[in-house]
């Protein structure tokens, strides 16, 4: 028979589901397809209960799919959350063994074997003696983590152990699940870097739904906490949806905004973040009485690249290209793509007076190397400009037009007429 009175939420859910895979299919990652797998099987349980009735014939059937789905929800959560931590193979195995014997145990328990709680026991010892095996195989890869897995193993497995002895079956198989969304309340926590409210809804769900889960066995009879409880069982899965959707429209507007602010191509700064990191760099000099420099980079001959390979071409070498500047560039200092394929360096905590020859001869012999793609080889070479605040101007607009023309001076002579050779562009091509 239906519960109708689940349906509503049943509805919500799926709305939420549907939400959350308009994000995955806007923004593919791995962490949301597995959020969104997670959430099906909750999805599972909820068809399972609304249908679900005490003293149907099916009713055993459900009541193992719907325990079931929650372990299997609950494992891929704490999967999700734990992406990088170790190899993907290792976090298979980890996972599978570990949540084997929950499985066991919950199906026992959905199906009411009762008449031996040697089964139990078995997967108790074999949830102990895995544990350890797991502890000892992969203590490389699990490292700082080691102490921390070992010990959850034994606040999981050990006080289901009591319940058995005391022959609480039902407390037993609650404490289980209680414990795996609890694992998951705290892998959330550690994995998801941003601390607004989308973090602390999630965190905060999976902490109610553990709640949930270690108080069912003592309060679901009471006549006045049964039926708060159960609304509150209905509740956290809608906080976690909720917090899913905040993480993932505040991260959508954190890449957009850091789109606004960086070249799509290299991920360096573009023009708008240049202008303002320069004018810290001068303000910062003004402050400290130091000088701050501008050095400007332009590929020579780039444009043959481009004509003779195609764009593709063209952008794998300027990528080349940045990776050897980077390496040439202090960290505290700004590289930025000024535009195709000009280049900008801002070197800020410089000693007033200091000659910047060296420096632009550094930023000229960084990039300058052969660089190979498509089965072609280039030689790279790049004129160099500079301008130092405050010896030669006083605005960042006047600085970038001194480096500028000064770049531009630094060029190759081009011939007037005849051929273009390679010396002449800066730029060989060796096939």
């Amino acid at each position: 028979m239906l519960n109708a009175q689940l349906i509503p939420d049943t509805v919500a859910l799926v709305t939420l589901i549907a939400l959350l895979e308009v994000f995955r299919r806007r923004h593919p990652q791995e962490r949301v397809r597995l959020w969104l797998i997670g959430m099906l099987w909750i999805f599972v349980e909820c068809l399972a209960r609304m249908f679900y009735e005490h003293h149907a014939p099916y009713h055993r059937f459900l009541h193992v799919v719907a325990l079931d789905s929650y372990v299997i929800a609950g494992t891929i959560f704490v999967y999700s959350a734990h992406r990088n931590a170790i190899p993907w193979i290792t976090r298979f195995v980890v996972h599978a063994v570990n949540v084997l014997p929950i499985v066991v145990i919950t199906t026992m328990y959905g199906a009411e074997y009762r008449d031996s709680l040697v089964p139990y026991y078995a997967c108790c010892a074999f949830a102990l003696v895995t544990g350890a095996l797991m502890a000892t195989i992969f203590r490389s890869s699990l490292s700082s983590r080691l102490g921390t897995y070992l010990v959850f193993r034994i606040l999981i497995w050990g006080p289901a152990i009591g319940f058995l002895y005391t022959h609480q079956v039902r407390s037993a198989v609650y404490w289980l699940l209680a414990t795996l969304f609890l694992a998951a309340a705290i892998s959330m926590h550690q994995s998801l870097e941003r601390g607004g409210a989308g973090k602390l809804a999630i965190v905060a769900g999976f902490t109610l739904w553990a709640l949930c889960f270690g108080t069912h066995p003592f309060v679901s009879d009471h006549g006045f906490w049964g039926p708060i409880m159960s609304r509150f069982w209905d509740l956290q899965k809608f906080i976690i949806m909720v917090g899913m959707l905040m993480v993932l429209l505040d991260e959508q507007i954190a890449h957009s905004h850091s789109l606004a602010l960086h070249d799509d191509l290299t991920g360096l700064p573009n023009r708008r973040l240049l202008e303002d990191r320069l004018a810290q760099a001068m303000a910062r000099a003004e402050r400290n009485g130091s000088s701050a420099a501008v050095i400007m980079l332009d590929l020579n001959g780039f444009k043959r690249v481009n004509d003779t390979l195609g764009h593709a071409a063209g952008d794998q070498i300027l990528c080349q290209f940045v990776e050897e500047l980077k390496k040439a560039v202090r960290a505290a200092d700004t590289l930025a793509r000024y535009g195709g394929d000009e280049f900008v360096v801002v070197v800020g905590d410089i000693v007033r007076g200091q000659p910047m020859d060296r420096l632009v001869d550094a930023m000229r012999r960084a990039g300058a190397r052969d660089y190979e793609v498509q089965g072609h080889t280039f030689h790279v070479e790049a004129a160099v400009g500079a301008a130092v605040f405050p010896q030669d101007a006083f605005t960042v607009a006047e600085l970038l037009r001194f480096a500028d023309d000064r770049m531009y001076r630094d060029k190759p002579r081009r011939p007037t007429s005849g051929s273009i050779s390679s010396r002449d562009l800066g730029i060989s091509i060796v096939k």
